[in-house]
């Protein structure tokens, strides 16, 4: 897929098997406005249809990851009581949700200073999440009278509990540093933007070069996990994957590449 100029405040570019999303509306802290939801989502489903692209990686233009919706906007929606145009917004955002929790590739969030509201869960919605000290996550919603969106309600439960998840929500405190860490809203902490984005983008092309009927298989493992079938279920489906990938192209290239590694 060639670089995208269009977007109106993302930018869009390819590096190899990579493909980089960076919210670009830096003087309103990244906050989604405009067409944006639905232009994040047609990144994510071009990433996830282009069997060129090996992975994907979410980041933000100057001082924040992205401080969610635009709360002028939505204001502005309110006061005209125009409730329609908040659902379309509603439905785009669930839209790029969508994509993201489907995308076959794994995905990034590089997140430096404030991810907060839709934000925060556009970036619990990637499989991995690095960070500065500056990261902060705010799950803000209720401060508004609103409740989170973005699939947070679900997305936080699954990543810090949910006793954690509705303490986090109830009183939208900002989290960061090594609490963010310590409860897995980071992954990893970098020290400064330059080596976050360096150092995730060799983490990037070595996910880019994992086998897509392993993470195929383990994207389908995983959200059998969250299932409520039994732990037998669970042992058969690992094993019919198991036995697919052990079949596979990309296992005996590993196996080969392993052992004249060893030799």
């Amino acid at each position: 897929m060639p670089d995208s100029p269009d977007y109106e405040f993302l930018a869009v570019r390819r590096d190899g098997p990579v493909l980089h999303l960076r919210l670009n509306r830096p003087d309103k802290l990244n906050s989604f406005a405009g067409s944006i939801r639905d232009d994040i989502r047609r990144v994510v489903e071009q990433a996830d249809e282009d069997p060129e692209v090996g992975c994907l990686v979410v980041s933000g233009e100057g001082r924040a990851f992205c401080a969610g919706g635009d709360v002028k906007v939505m204001e502005r929606l309110r006061g005209d009581d125009d409730r329609a145009a908040f659902a379309a917004i509603l439905d785009s955002a669930n839209a790029a949700a969508l994509a993201l929790r489907r995308c076959r590739v794994p995905t990034i969030a590089l997140v430096h200073g404030a991810a907060a509201g839709a934000g925060a869960n556009l970036a619990l919605g990637c499989d991995v999440r690095w960070g500065t000290p500056q990261a902060s996550f705010t799950q803000s919603f209720i401060k508004l009278g609103l409740v989170p969106d973005w699939g947070g309600s679900r997305l936080l439960v699954e990543t810090v509990g949910l006793d954690r998840a509705r303490e986090l929500i109830l009183t939208a405190r900002t989290v960061r540093g090594d609490e963010a860490l310590r409860l897995g809203l980071l992954h990893r902490i970098v020290d400064d933007r330059d080596t976050l984005e360096s150092e995730a983008a060799t983490l990037a092309l070595e996910l880019a070069s994992r086998s897509a009927l392993a993470i195929t298989a383990l994207d389908d493992l995983m959200l059998a996990a969250r299932s409520e079938g039994s732990f037998d279920d669970q042992l058969e489906l690992e094993k019919s994957w198991q036995l697919r990938c052990f079949d596979s192209p990309a296992a005996r290239a590993a196996f080969e590449a392993f052992f004249n590694r060893k030799g």
